[in-house]
């Protein structure tokens, strides 16, 4: 065997070559000096960096295990290990590579960093924020762990903790383009919305190239409804990474809020050539084409919001012969949408078939009026057997048109018999019930939710009486805004849907924006006036005051992105009108 002193210089040259990034001459020294001394624990473990730096994770691993077999006291060669086994994706290989440097050297900043990103990948976050912190307590100045430690924090939910973190790293490194790209991410989801832009523009400054910043700029300036600097940002996007698919259907989205429906169906469709499996860009295809009373093109594409695969271990109903055989239908999505969609249970054919309907259970008492249900359940509880099953949603597809939209109404008929608690005062005043807000976790409430007090140049119309129908946390608003005096609260009384249609039965007039109540009224064939934004939901479609889903409702449209100030002032003088007639 020759001497340490035959080995060095040979070394020295192999790492000259290694730093210098060429490669392949330094695997030929390092496996140089291996035919000189086979149980060179250096050469080895060099050789397995090399390796790893080439991507050939296997042989690496394999290389710098032979290393730790000869040498086992050096922390660098399991810190070098656990990476090759974090490219491999056999986290807790690394953890425990990592843990093994650490209890080595237990100073090792490097260490405890890695160690801190595998435990994130395996979602052990809390263990993840140790290792980080321990990092910056070996290492003060460390700002790429006060970065990761920020993601760990961001990932727990700990706002405030991430930003402060994120903050730090920038203060090390102020030219730190991700960091402020994440603090944009967080002072967003705390609503921050202002901070967001500035922090986004920040990374924007440092690397004018990072396509993400802008893709998540444009997110924040849509929600504060500056739609033309949104679709600038999300352009921008494109120009710098043309294949990337969530820009273009994010374009698409603020495109068709413009009105500009041609080129949102453009944006859609290049993001589905770029990935022609795209869910979310068939979807948001859909609605346009929808929206545009275009139904046979958008109900194909509307398929696609069905998982390929699903829990059911029947198959879909595809329209054909039912004769002898049990259907689950089965509600989706919100509300609205199954009362809207359900008068398509009556469309299935009824030779020697059995229909099963499990649907939400806000509206299980109100289905039991459809004469077509042989069995309804409550979604998420065991069902009897079935041959087949159908999304309710996926109905129109095979039966409808827009000139053959089923719409004999009422189709839902609630047992007035039931429950007398919303009998309403037998006076002459003209009895008026509105809602003013929707689901705050729907993707679109900021379009279609308003302020109480819109309603305000409604209520000293002579000879009305209003109601409100309002439910969940916005009912609080009558009090806050001092209308409790005027507006008879009966949403603290509702508890499902059928007490709602009850209510509304009594009613003379329901006034309501874009809301399950809106449905509600139309399906009991109650005169409905609905409130709509400039780009409504594709049910709706466009340029039309009626709707032919619902006879009995009137459409009050925006004229403009956000001017529900003309709305109103068309609903109060349609409401005079009205009600002096």
């Amino acid at each position: 065997m020759n001497s340490d002193q035959d080995i060095i210089p040979i070394l020295k040259l192999a790492l000259r070559y290694y730093r210098e990034g060429n490669l392949d001459y330094a695997k030929y020294v390092y496996q140089h000096m291996l035919s000189i001394d086979p149980q060179s624990a250096d050469a080895l473990h060099l050789l397995g960096v090399s390796s790893y730096q080439s991507g050939q994770y296997e042989v690496a691993v394999n290389l710098i295990t032979q290393a730790i077999q000869i040498d086992p006291t050096q922390p660098v060669f399991f810190t070098d290990l656990g990476n090759a086994f974090q490219k491999q994706e056999k986290l807790e290989e690394s953890v425990q590579a990592y843990r093994k440097a650490i209890q080595i050297q237990p100073d090792y900043a490097e260490a405890h960093f890695n160690l801190g990103n595998s435990l994130r990948e395996q979602e052990k976050l809390e263990e993840s924020v140790l290792a980080f912190q321990k990092v910056i307590q070996i290492q003060p100045n460390y700002a790429e762990s006060y970065f990761n430690l920020g993601n760990s924090l961001r990932e727990q939910g700990k706002l405030e903790e991430s930003i402060e973190a994120y903050q730090q790293a920038i203060t090390i490194r102020p030219n730190h383009p991700e960091a402020y790209s994440n603090l944009g991410i967080v002072l967003k989801e705390q609503g921050r919305l202002k901070e967001s832009i500035e922090a986004y523009q920040q990374a924007i400054i440092i690397q004018p190239q990072f396509a993400k910043v802008y893709y998540n700029l444009g997110i924040v300036l849509k929600e504060q409804g500056r739609l033309k600097e949104s679709i600038e940002v999300y352009q921008q996007a494109i120009h710098i990474q043309p294949d990337y698919a969530q820009a273009h259907i994010n374009l698409g989205v603020v495109l068709r809020e413009q009105g500009r429906l041609k080129e949102s169906i453009q944006a859609h469709q290049q993001a589905i050539r770029i990935q022609s499996d795209y869910a979310e860009a068939h979807i948001h295809l859909a609605i346009t084409f929808l929206l545009q009373g275009q139904f046979a093109a958008g109900w194909k594409e509307f398929e696609w919001r069905r998982p390929r695969k699903h829990d059911f271990k029947r198959p879909v109903w595809d329209g054909t012969s039912l004769k002898g055989k049990s259907i689950l239908v089965h509600t989706e999505q919100g509300f609205g949408d199954s009362i809207q969609f359900a008068r398509y249970i009556d469309l299935l054919p009824d030779t020697d078939s059995t229909i099963i309907v499990a649907c939400q259970a806000e509206l299980k008492s109100l289905f039991k009026s459809i004469d077509r249900i042989d069995t309804l359940v409550t979604e998420g509880v065991k069902t009897p057997d079935f041959d087949v099953h159908v999304p309710l949603l996926s109905l129109p597809s095979i039966f409808t048109t827009l000139k053959t939209i089923p719409a004999r109404i009422p189709y839902l008929y609630p047992d007035v018999k039931a429950d007398s608690m919303f009998l309403l005062d037998n006076n002459h005043k003209f009895k008026i019930g509105f809602v003013w807000a929707g689901n705050s976790e729907h993707i679109n409430d900021h379009n279609r939710s308003i302020d109480l007090r819109q309603f305000e140049c409604l209520l000293n119309i002579e000879n009305c009486e209003f109601f409100s129908l309002q439910v969940g946390e916005p009912r609080e608003d009558i009090k806050q805004y001092g209308y409790h005096h005027i507006v008879k609260d009966l949403g603290e009384q509702f508890t499902d849907f059928h007490h709602t249609s009850l209510a509304i039965l009594q009613l003379d007039l329901v006034i309501s924006v874009d809301t399950s109540v809106a449905h509600l009224a139309g399906a009991l064939g109650k005169e409905v006036w609905t409130l709509l934004p400039f780009v409504p939901d594709w049910r709706w479609m466009l340029d039309r005051s009626d709707s032919p889903w619902y006879p009995s409702m009137t459409l009050f449209r925006q004229k403009k992105v956000g001017d529900w100030d003309g709305v109103f002032q068309q609903l109060k003088f349609e409401l005079m009108q009205y009600t002096q007639d």
